[in-house]
């Protein structure tokens, strides 16, 4: 997990923390805090200037912080009265926040992929119809699920199709960390030019249900994933289920 560490003062960043968002890095040592206790509940966290300064980091990236740590419903901010406490049980809610096209994409980055079986699939006409393909099209189908870093309950359950002429990098899934579509743009030369994300509650699957500690048939919440060449070809599907009351779904939108 990122973390940041102490030099003196003020707090530094580890060297291998560069692939995380400064802002995020600033959350999970504050999430920490509060997990173990150094921030109580009713407590109030440092001001804005005292976080500045404590990081070595700037205003918008206190804020961000701050942002993603009210989203996760672990604290509140009010004018004139700062931020307070509200609770620590920070694992029990997984908080997917996007800020960028960046973040959206290394998803896969932050959580660990444990595969339980994977297998070439022929497309029938539900399958076809599911994921937008040609009926007899050949998939690469791996299914598993994601874990958190120091978390035994799964963050969500993953499905993943990948057209079958690029399945050679399902050796790669579950033994190292990235993306997917990085992969296979980088081992066959092609290049991924649009991603569809649909986000959509629905009954959680039986598949997914034993693992996430959810009653098969209740509320879930599916990110479905298209990820396309520049020709439209489609080349991987992935859907991540979540259980509904342990998933918070947060989009910042600039202004331009």
């Amino acid at each position: 997990m990122s973390r940041l560490v102490k030099r003196n003062s003020p707090v530094a960043i580890a060297a291998n923390d560069e692939d995380t968002p400064l802002y995020r890095r600033v959350v999970d040592v504050i999430r920490g805090e509060i997990a173990s206790g150094h921030f109580k509940v009713g407590a109030r966290l440092p001001t804005e200037d005292g976080l500045c300064q404590r990081f070595g980091v700037s205003r918008h990236t206190v804020r961000e912080a701050l942002r993603a740590l009210r989203a996760e419903g672990l604290v509140e901010s009010r004018q004139g009265a700062g931020t307070t406490v509200l609770r620590r049980d920070a694992a029990s809610l997984y908080t997917y926040s996007v800020a960028s096209i960046e973040e959206l994409l290394q998803y896969a980055t932050r959580v660990r992929y444990q595969v339980s079986r994977s297998g070439i699939v022929i497309a029938d006409d539900r399958m076809a119809e599911r994921l937008g393909c040609q009926k007899g099209d050949r998939w690469l189908r791996v299914e598993g699920f994601r874990y958190a870093d120091g978390e035994r309950l799964p963050v969500c359950w993953t499905e993943v199709f990948i057209r079958a002429e690029y399945a050679g990098i399902g050796m790669m899934i579950g033994r190292r960390t990235g993306t997917i579509y990085s992969w296979i743009e980088e081992m066959y030369g092609v290049r991924v030019e649009t991603v569809e994300q649909q986000i959509r509650c629905e009954p959680m699957p039986a598949v997914a249900a034993r693992g996430l500690k959810a009653k098969p048939g209740s509320t879930a919440v599916g990110m479905h994933r298209y990820y396309r060449l520049g020709d439209g070809t489609l080349i991987e599907v992935a859907t991540n289920i979540h259980a509904a009351d342990r998933f918070n779904y947060t989009v910042k939108l600039d202004r331009r």
